[in-house]
């Protein structure tokens, strides 16, 4: 039985034109990697050094509390802002969104996703700012690394699609993010 392949009068075509592409680049990710590897066992060392407790607590809380955080965040803002939460955000575990990150079957409006992610880099460091009295040094740079660890590369592309981030839409593949106008 064919299909009836014409277009009804209430549908909406919208097409997009490609403003920037950002590739990635394996080399990028293999080096962040082993600064992580690095960075990570010395902030464990340098914990453990300072008090064996906060070591077992706080590379536990690091690793997983961190990225909860930044997700409820998230969450929060798109239903402050967009009323919802939308069903095309979901987890991503491949740099450089990893973590809680917009699908890679939506567009997003470059300037939502900059303010999203400046709000959740400033409100992570100002509660991890308000917990400074109770915890030791080497462990709130330990969080505040993990913060800045998840957050790095998605800046990263910010910055570098920022020329059209007032009119731009952010759609992320798995090779790239591209930006496009409608």
């Amino acid at each position: 039985m064919p299909r009836d392949r014409t277009l009804s009068k209430e549908s909406t075509i919208y097409t997009y034109r490609l403003l920037k592409r950002v590739h990635y680049k394996p080399i990028f990710f293999q080096v962040y990697w082993i600064l992580t590897v690095c960075a990570f066992l010395g902030a464990a060392i340098a914990i453990s050094f300072w008090s064996v407790p906060d070591g077992l607590i706080g590379v536990p809380v690091g690793v997983i509390g961190i990225p909860l955080v930044q997700t409820l965040l998230l969450r929060l803002l798109l239903r402050t802002k967009v009323k919802h939460a939308p069903q095309s955000w979901g987890w991503s575990y491949r740099l450089p969104w990893f973590g809680y990150a917009p699908g890679t079957e939506t567009y997003i409006a470059m300037t939502k996703v900059r303010r999203l992610h400046f709000h959740v880099l400033w409100i992570v460091l100002v509660l991890l700012g308000c917990l400074y009295p109770w915890l030791s040094p080497s462990l709130l740079g330990f969080l505040v690394f993990i913060h800045l660890w998840l957050l790095l590369p998605r800046l990263i592309i910010i910055f570098l699609l920022r020329k059209h981030s007032s009119s731009g839409y952010l759609k992320i593949n798995e090779n790239d993010s591209s930006c496009y106008a409608q």
